[in-house]
């Protein structure tokens, strides 16, 4: 691993179990055993790191999605295979997801308007591919003839939630609630 990614690893860290504001570029270079001049060699200083990490997680998130969108399968398959990869993503990156939820919750103020705006941005990305998923559905009669733009939304909300359960329950549990929670929306929406 490159310098530059166990910077953002140990600011990762850092920063999801203390705060922006509780951090330092100290700290950061403590945790990854390197002089704190040595940060700098990579990074502008401690914003441009938390930049640097919350768009990673924002990224692969969405990376995530739009890995599983293929209209040679089944909508069914490609949405259950999102919300599973989603937490998949969310579990291999336990760090940056609870970054997140700290940028969800307090973000800084110098981020604010970066974070709504990137947040917006990604949520736009997801909703086009969750919106052509469901519109193929309905054209292959797997999905009721509903509006492609509600079911986008709803599904949003339903990875929302699971999302906000994952911070509740342990693996196993939410492994057998994603079967749960799939099973009764796709039987609403399926012909």
């Amino acid at each position: 691993m490159s310098t530059k990614e166990r910077i953002k690893e140990s600011a990762t860290k850092l920063f999801a179990e203390h705060g922006f504001s509780g951090m330092t570029i100290k700290e950061i270079a403590n945790e990854v055993g390197i002089k704190p001049p040595s940060v700098y060699a990579f990074f502008k200083g401690k914003d441009d790191v938390f930049l640097a990490i919350y768009r990673d997680a924002l990224d692969g998130h969405l990376l995530t999605v739009k890995s599983q969108f293929n209209k040679e399968f089944s909508a069914k398959g490609q949405l259950f295979s999102i919300l599973k990869s989603a937490i998949d993503f969310q579990f291999r990156e336990d760090l940056k997801s609870k970054l997140l939820i700290r940028l969800m919750i307090s973000p800084p103020d110098f981020l604010k308007e970066d974070i709504t705006s990137r947040f917006d941005e990604m949520e736009q990305n997801e909703y086009e591919i969750l919106y052509e998923i469901f519109k193929h559905g309905i054209e292959k009669g797997e999905i009721k003839a509903l509006d492609c733009h509600e079911l986008a939304l709803s599904y949003q909300c339903l990875m929302d939630g699971v999302f906000w359960q994952m911070q509740r329950h342990d693996r196993d549990e939410i492994y057998k609630r994603l079967d749960v929670i799939f099973n009764q929306f796709w039987n609403g929406i399926s012909v």
